[in-house]
């Protein structure tokens, strides 16, 4: 199968990639998203070697995270190249006695259960898992191959989830979450067709942005999510209109690149669970979600629509 030969373009994208990714995983090495993303674009530009180096790490993060089946899948990629690795060969060891003590677990939950396991599992984390409730599925329009519908529990922004996080963190007074709640949820009630959502966030830190720095540190700690200076990225804006407008300019996502089968997104609220539900629902994509300040949202959307800076 011949390889794709990438324009001088799609070269520098890749490598204005690498050298934000390698960022992130060097302050975030368990960041096993990103490490995916960054040993996707070393292959891409046929740096292997450096791929194999972001393999390897990346087979430690998901077992360190106890994912152990997608921990598996690296390993034996490592040891096609590398086949007499003693760390690799170690670490497959011990993924394959946790996988079979999980394995044996799941028989025995079965037994209890009369032989039937309800619910779905996932096999990347081992272990039983309730089902998604979260969200709904979107009416699909199958003749034009398009998602039309909301997702029924659209309406739900995570806002009040945000609002009880930066109270119990102590980030803001209750008068103040309390207030920029209550303004935010009225100018997102009714959004017209190409108007750009509020953001509780933005609202906050409008007056007094340093106050935004220790609320992203500690919605990252939260949440997980790598950060992205959106602000600094050259952000490809063929992808935005892949995702309805409903969804980027209505929740403020913003999709600012696609490496192999995973787009990368970008969002100030993670707590906004039915819209990145919706997001996942709405392309044929693994997305990895990224947390980026809410004026860079705002300022790439506008940018990327040609929204006037109102």
């Amino acid at each position: 199968m011949l390889e794709h030969t990438l324009s001088a373009e799609e070269h520098n994208q890749i490598l204005q990639t690498i050298e934000m990714f390698e960022a992130i995983t060097q302050t975030q090495p368990e960041d096993y998203q990103s490490l995916e993303i960054l040993k996707e674009a070393y292959t891409k530009i046929g740096r292997h070697d450096d791929a194999l180096k972001a393999s390897r790490k990346l087979a430690e993060a998901y077992f360190n995270s106890g994912s152990y089946t997608p921990a598996l899948h690296e390993c034996e990629m490592i040891l096609t190249r590398q086949p007499n690795s003693p760390e690799i060969l170690a670490m497959l060891g011990e993924i394959e006695q946790r996988l079979q003590a999980t394995g044996q677990a799941i028989v025995e939950k079965s037994k209890v259960d009369g032989n039937r396991v309800s619910g779905p599992f996932t096999k990347a984390e081992g272990s039983l898992v309730s089902p998604t409730v979260e969200g709904a599925l979107i009416d699909v329009d199958v003749a034009r191959g398009k998602n039309l519908g909301r997702i029924a529990n659209l309406q739900e922004r995570g806002d009040d989830h945000l609002a009880k996080f930066l109270i119990v963190q102590q980030l803001f007074t209750e008068e103040q979450v309390n207030s920029a709640l209550e303004s935010t949820k009225e100018a997102n009630k009714e959004l017209q067709d190409h108007a750009l959502a509020a953001s509780m966030l933005g609202t906050l830190t409008k007056e007094k942005p340093q106050q935004l720095e220790p609320v992203l540190s500690a919605l990252i700690d939260r949440t997980k999510f790598a950060f992205v200076p959106l602000e600094y990225y050259d952000t490809d804006r063929q992808i935005a209109p892949m995702l309805p407008e409903y969804l980027t300019l209505g929740r403020l996502f913003v999709p600012f690149d696609l490496v192999s089968r995973t787009m990368m997104v970008a969002c100030c609220n993670p707590f906004d669970s039915a819209g990145r539900d919706a997001v996942q629902q709405s392309v044929d994509y693994t997305v990895s979600w990224y947390l980026a300040r809410p004026t860079a949202i705002a300022q790439t959307l506008r940018a990327i629509y040609r929204l006037n800076n109102t």
